[in-house]
């Protein structure tokens, strides 16, 4: 009974391991888009008036 019990909490923290790696990887790709769009918004206004 002790053994299911280990392997499960075994199991449960390596899918944690991986999950909160994706998801941290996602939330950085994420600020990184929503950075370069603030640059884009700000640097726009210049590019199409130069034209």
């Amino acid at each position: 009974m002790i053994g299911k019990l280990r392997w499960a909490a075994a199991g449960v923290l390596l899918f944690l391991v991986v999950a909160i790696d994706f998801t941290s990887k996602m939330l950085s790709i994420l600020a990184d888009g929503v950075l370069v769009a603030g640059v884009v918004a700000l640097v726009w206004p210049l590019i199409k008036s130069s034209n």
